[in-house]
């Protein structure tokens, strides 16, 4: 292109933006408005409030009506914000020297929910700038608003949901706490003050001098320090006569259970920063409590509800006049569990403060009626606050009160023992054909090196009744070695290993081995309930109740679900008798009670080499065989040196006993 036709181009240019420029006068009101609504709608407030009238601007500058565009749009949470003007009637037109009315309606989604506004802006000629002006007014954000006025959101809080057990006691609740505090005004002598209420509260003097130093703080102002349940009547008349301390009731989410529900339910706090950033499409907001462990986490969603919010406008002296919006609050849903919270505290208190875990549930229709892990902690003390002393304190107790121990795998050991005898029935074995082993150890072949394996009782001719009676390892591992390893992991298959349980708390998945069973040592020891075998106690308990129905049921959780089946006809009838009855025996010359009781002792000893002394875990599992309701499990730690096993069977046969009186 050479210079002529550039400069030609040029003038063209020109040429054009001048004929616009000339055109600016025959502006319509309507197309000044498309621009005032248009940076309305981008947020462009500055650009807006160039758009008005002189007389508009003198009533406000453009700092507060920037200012208040930016909170009342950032408050109501404004978005996909809509403006469209009515069609004008050529008749109704005016002529430059009047005002030009123009009815619009605004469409915006806020946190209330839809508003739909309808309203008139009046545009004013300007003779200088050959341009329609906005003559504003608070009105034209919302009709109701007047000069003074102000724009109020406030959140309508959602009930969260509340858990309860099968009986209808509650689990996790909305109670109230007393909250104590100080009211500065109010205080004599600060340092008086201050010893007498850390003592009574015991907090540091440190701490309440740094609570009443908060830039917040005014005079008349309650400066809370302490939440505590209502129950402690005895420190609230003791905060009394002390000069500036009082308390108000606020609400709280309470656990009556308190340690021994705690795994169970969990407990809600303070959603945190990360939470909030991957939770945020989700609506929470940053002073919003969230379920942190246990049920108040995993069904959240459902109990959390949804706040609900209303938008209104306050005259000068903060009378409300004109409501803009409204969305209800959605209350967050109860939800009754198969739990029964009486029984769960009875058996958490069968532990003593032992670390240990338990499951009871009814064999029959899967309703899972306790879950307990020992030792634990108060859930109620995370809703009144946790000093980083007393949370150091839970963190470093060597008995793990933090870990929830009915969700891990262990070891089963001998509880084991039925499971394998149901897997041999199942492929013909001669529950009556009397094994003759001697000794108290025994290796297949001179392949097993230095390996042996070890049983409790010396007894020499052996049948099924008696394996399971005396515990004898060495049956049940000869039992696996002639299955082989096929049959006998197909059987545990059927049992559900390596399967996720079909229960919403989420149990971790019972395995047979890390990768397969690698060698005749591992399947014999995988008989009797060791090698890498790991089964969740939930899942363990689950195992027994095909001896009851044939059937394994899936767990339930929830009281309304409907009974079910997870693993159809793992065992035959004639089978699980048999197995039963044996059970039976163990119950009345293994461990002794009484006679209708079934059960089996386990314990699994941990350790790195077969010669050495380790951790024990000691276990039971019973039930009554003439009524088989309540099938329970308990497993202790550290049992070693107080008789294995033995140990729970007193406390598993005390609960089943009090069990049968109610």
């Amino acid at each position: 292109m050479d210079a002529k036709k550039i400069m030609l181009g040029c003038v063209s240019i020109l040429l054009c933006l001048s004929i616009f420029a000339c055109s600016k006068e025959e502006q319509t009101p309507e197309e000044a408005f498309h621009d005032f609504a248009g940076y309305l709608q981008q947020g462009n407030y500055e650009e807006m409030y160039e758009l008005l009238t002189d007389s508009a601007k003198e009533a406000i500058s453009a700092k507060a009506f920037i200012e208040r565009y930016e909170k009342i749009y950032q408050g109501i949470e404004a978005k996909e914000l809509t403006i469209n003007v009515e069609q004008i009637d050529e008749e109704t037109k005016r002529s430059k020297n009047e005002p030009y009315p123009l009815s619009f309606t605004q469409r915006m989604l806020t946190r209330a929910g839809e508003v739909t506004t309808a309203a008139v802006a009046e545009l004013v000629f300007h003779d200088e700038t050959k341009t329609w002006k906005i003559d504003w007014t608070p009105g034209l954000i919302f009709p109701e608003l007047a000069e003074g006025d102000k724009v109020r959101v406030e959140t309508l809080p959602a009930k969260r949901g509340e858990l309860f057990d099968r009986n209808r006691s509650g689990l996790a609740v909305n109670g109230v706490m007393y909250e104590i505090g100080l009211v500065p005004e109010r205080i004599e002598s600060e340092q008086e003050t201050v010893e007498q209420l850390a003592h009574v509260l015991g907090l540091s003097q440190q701490q309440i001098k740094e609570a009443l130093q908060q830039e917040w703080i005014k005079p008349d102002m309650f400066v809370p320090l302490l939440s505590i349940p209502v129950e402690q009547q005895e420190t609230v008349a003791q905060i009394h006569d002390i000069a500036g301390a009082t308390y108000r009731e606020v609400g709280a989410r309470v656990y009556p259970f308190k340690q021994a529900t705690a795994h169970l339910t969990g407990y809600i706090g303070p959603i945190s920063a990360e939470e909030l950033e991957k939770l945020n499409s989700e609506g929470y907001q940053a002073h919003d409590q969230i379920g942190k462990a246990g049920l108040e986490k995993i069904v959240e969603p459902k109990l959390r509800g949804e706040d609900g919010s209303v938008i209104y406008i306050v005259d000068q002296q903060g009378n409300q006049k004109a409501e803009i919006a409204r969305k209800e609050a959605v209350d967050g849903e109860d939800i009754q569990l198969t739990i029964d919270a009486g029984q769960q505290q009875m058996i958490y208190e069968q532990f003593s403060n032992e670390p240990g875990t338990a499951v009871s549930l009814n064999p029959n229709t899967g309703e899972v009626l306790s879950l307990v892990s020992s030792p634990a902690y108060d859930p109620n003390e995370f809703i009144r606050g946790l000093t980083a002393e007393a949370w150091q304190r839970l963190n470093e107790n060597e008995a793990k009160p933090l870990l929830n121990r009915f969700t891990q795998r262990y070891a089963p050991g001998s509880i084991m023992k039925p499971v394998t005898a149901a897997i041999g029935l199942a492929h013909n074995w001669d529950s009556e054909e009397e094994k003759q082993i001697s000794g108290k150890q025994w290796q297949k072949d001179s392949s097993w090196g230095n390996y042996a394996i070890t049983r409790v009782n010396e007894v020499n001719r052996v049948d099924l009744t008696a394996a399971l009676v005396h515990s004898d390892n060495i049956y049940f591992a000869q039992m696996a070695l002639e299955l082989g390893a096929d049959a006998f992991l197909s059987g545990l298959n059927s049992f559900g290993f390596h399967e996720e349980i079909p229960f919403p708390y989420g149990m971790a998945m019972s395995t047979v081995a890390n990768n397969g069973i690698s060698s005749d040592i591992q399947l014999a020891d995988t008989a009797y309930g060791q090698g890498e075998l790991l089964v969740t106690p939930l899942h363990l308990a689950l195992l027994y109740a095909p001896f009851i129905t044939g059937e394994m049921p899936k767990p339930l959780l929830y009281k309304d679900e409907r009974p079910s089946v997870w693993k159809a006809d793992v065992i035959e009838t004639e089978d699980a008798g048999k197995i039963v009855a044996d059970l039976t025996a163990v119950a009345a010359e293994g461990v002794g009670g009484a006679g209708t009781l079934a059960g089996k002792t386990g314990t699994t000893e941990y350790k790195q080499t077969q010669g050495e002394a380790g951790k024990e875990n000691g276990g039971f599992i019973a039930f009554h065989a003439d009524n088989p309701e309540q099938l329970v499990l308990m497993m202790i730690e550290n049992v070693e040196h107080r008789g294995g096993s033995s140990y729970v069977v007193p406390k598993v046969r005390a609960i089943l006993e009090q069990l049968a009186q109610e």
